[in-house]
């Protein structure tokens, strides 16, 4: 029986993981780790999912998330482990699940992990040279990292549903084009203002801070950089299928949960080409490297 996910990210996720499992049928344990885990819905939905499809592998899910970025409430995780913990009480998940600082490394050891993912937390992270960096520090050599989130390079930035909203760096230009659009009635004051009461001029310098505090955009050619510069194999493999997947949503027609591995490189790249505009493109990460000069 598979449990519900929340969002057809986290579905999107298990069956990426699903479909790479080939590489660790020689492993008993398998370590996961879920950076800016949250309320820790899509590491329960994991804990809740891997082992029916691959019963012979022991799945041990880790989270952590930062305590300063400024947007969470003070000693959000204690829930998270609490929730964690009356659905799976045989796991620590005090020993599972920890918090940092946001200019902190990662607490875990050097090639601690298989498998690293993140879920629309890559354009919120402040650092991405450490980021990086850290992915391959903590991930096994043969491992993976996956990373669903928007790229620089889309049209409309869905936190505030405005259109390069999210490419505006000069504040007083930003607050400026946050009222104009408002006004045309485009984006969530509308929303915002008939739940709250909330003014446009409050509602536009509040949203101004959260993309110019909150939010730090990479492009496309930017991800390609990072990669390259911290040894990671990088491609975008498994992007279209989360698109697919949203189509055969709306459709009512059951998911999938094992993708092809045999793919068109023309079809992935063409695909990318068109969906890094749109919205939340796949970043796949894989810490292998094959030539040594003999």
């Amino acid at each position: 029986m598979i449990s519900k996910a929340k969002s057809i990210t986290h579905e999107h996720l298990l069956s990426i993981i699903r479909t790479e499992a080939s590489r660790f049928f020689h492993r008993h344990t398998v370590r996961i780790l879920d950076v800016g885990c949250g309320d820790g819905s899509l590491i329960g939905y994991l804990t809740g999912t891997l082992e029916v499809f691959n019963p012979s592998i022991t799945f041990e899910i880790y989270g952590f998330d930062v305590y300063d970025h400024g947007v969470q409430q003070d000693d959000f995780l204690t829930k998270t482990i609490d929730d964690l913990s009356l659905k799976f009480p045989a796991v620590a998940w005090k020993t599972r699940i920890t918090s940092i600082s946001v200019r902190e490394r990662w607490p875990f050891p050097d090639e601690f992990f298989d498998i690293i993912i993140s879920n629309q937390v890559v354009e919120h992270i402040d650092d991405h040279n450490m980021f990086f960096f850290e992915i391959n520090r903590t991930l096994r050599k043969n491992g993976y990292s996956v990373h669903l989130f928007p790229l620089k390079n889309y049209i409309y930035e869905t936190h505030l549903n405005l259109p390069f909203v999210h490419k505006i760096k000069n504040y007083d230009i930003l607050i400026k084009y946050i009222k104009f659009f408002s006004r045309l009635g485009l984006g969530k004051y509308k929303s915002h203002s008939s739940e709250s009461g909330i003014s446009l001029d409050e509602y536009a310098e509040r949203h101004a801070d959260y993309m110019h505090y909150f939010t730090n955009y990479i492009s496309y050619n930017e991800a390609l950089k990072l990669a390259k510069k911290h040894r990671l194999r990088i491609s975008f493999r498994y992007t279209l299928e989360l698109y697919i997947r949203k189509f055969t949503t709306m459709l009512s027609l059951n998911p999938k949960y094992e993708y092809e591995k045999k793919r068109s490189i023309f079809i992935d790249w063409l695909s990318l080409l068109v969906l890094k505009y749109i919205s939340i493109v796949t970043l796949f990460l894989e810490k292998k490297e094959t030539y040594r000069q003999k």
